[in-house]
């Protein structure tokens, strides 16, 4: 039997192990809290750092947003000024062009006006005058690559031929061949400036008389319903 002694030493003993062990739990706890604490601390400090890199990021890309903006406005302003200066050298140009055709126009106007001073001085005179402005006039329109459109004697064509009126083919004048030109028609670098206004010859109809007739089948019988 254990003595009273015994027992109390070992009830001493088990309260040494209980406290020691308490002890054990009180310090981990004391190391889980602190390590949270510097877990927790960690995870600001990243949060923190991160935070200061987006922000600098974010100004980062702002800068650049607005370099490509300002960019984006001059060039803007650059492309008005261009359609501006295009739009001034053209208008210049046709102007210029206007100048020139009218200027090869005088002449002709100065001797139409020398004709008719003189209309009643000589008759024939006054026609060789105006055949010669004529002349004058088709070389102008030549030096601007002006053409007449060919109409008698031509293959009726639609793109620069307009039919006013038909007459019956001939020998002479088959079917789709212009006869006479009414007025005439003019292109220029090979594009149309006015259509030709002709008459065409056109091939004659078979009359009733001169249609063959339609004879049935032989050995072909036809019985009623």
């Amino acid at each position: 039997m254990e003595t009273r002694d015994q027992r109390t030493m070992s009830e001493a003993q088990c309260a040494e192990h209980v406290d020691a062990l308490s002890e054990d739990d009180t310090a981990g706890e004391r190391g889980s809290t602190t390590d949270r604490e510097n877990t927790a601390a960690e995870a600001s400090a990243e949060q923190e750092l991160t935070l200061e890199v987006l922000q600098e990021q974010l100004a980062t890309q702002g800068r650049k947003a607005e370099e490509y903006f300002d960019q984006l406005q001059r060039l803007q302003a650059d492309f008005q000024n261009y359609r501006r200066r295009m739009t001034q050298e053209r208008l210049e140009a046709a102007s210029r062009g206007k100048e020139d055709i009218l200027r090869g126009l005088l002449p002709v106007l100065n001797n139409f006006r020398l004709a008719l001073q003189h209309v009643d001085q000589d008759a024939n005179a006054v026609r060789q005058g105006v055949q010669m402005i004529w002349q004058q006039f088709e070389g102008f329109l030549r030096d601007q690559k002006v053409e007449p459109i060919p109409t008698v004697g031509q293959v009726f064509d639609p793109a620069y031929h307009e039919v006013l009126s038909t007459v019956p083919a001939t020998a002479e004048t088959p079917a789709n061949t212009i006869v006479t030109e009414v007025k005439a028609g003019y292109r220029i670098n090979g594009r149309l400036l006015a259509p030709a206004q002709v008459i065409v010859a056109r091939a004659e109809e078979p009359t009733a008389s001169e249609t063959p007739a339609t004879s049935e089948p032989s050995g072909v019988a036809f019985s009623g319903s």
